[in-house]
């Protein structure tokens, strides 16, 4: 009798607590297709010979991305030909009109600030209210060319 109250009393416990951790969860991010190339020699694109230098790939006016992805992409160089491209749709409350990454002026890290979500030049959260970090594309450079894919 003591082991089944146990049971029961465990049970309950873990019940609690996995109910209670669902408020913690954030919605997924909508799957688009990714494919865009850039010329990394292109005066557009300067920004990316240095290291940590970024440029963000805006949405279209019509709706349709530009540089792809959901609501465009930022493409951080890492080090030598080491790019990261991550989504512009900040994953706190990815169905907001308004939840748009940017690149902070100072070009040191991306934020949302609807959200007040701030992340690493890495897509790391490092602050405010988003769990997660920014959607990253794959990379890969070909000569001058750094190809984008999901």
């Amino acid at each position: 009798m003591r082991i089944l109250s146990l049971l029961l009393g465990t049970g309950l416990l873990l019940s609690i607590v996995a109910c209670g951790s669902t408020n913690n969860v954030q919605p997924q991010l909508p799957y688009t297709p990714v494919n865009v190339a850039l010329q990394l020699t292109s005066q557009q694109y300067a920004a990316l010979r240095n290291v940590n230098g970024a440029v963000v790939l805006p949405s279209g006016s019509s709706g349709r991305v530009d540089g792809g992805g959901i609501k465009g992409i930022i493409v951080v160089r890492q080090a030598d030909n080491t790019y990261r491209a991550f989504e512009r749709n900040c994953p706190y409350q990815p169905y907001s009109a308004c939840a748009l990454v940017s690149l902070d002026p100072s070009g040191l890290f991306m934020k949302d600030t609807c959200c007040g979500s701030q992340f690493s030049l890495q897509g790391q959260v490092t602050g405010g209210p988003s769990g997660l970090p920014l959607l990253q594309y794959n990379t890969s450079v070909q000569g001058t060319q750094l190809n984008i894919l999901n």
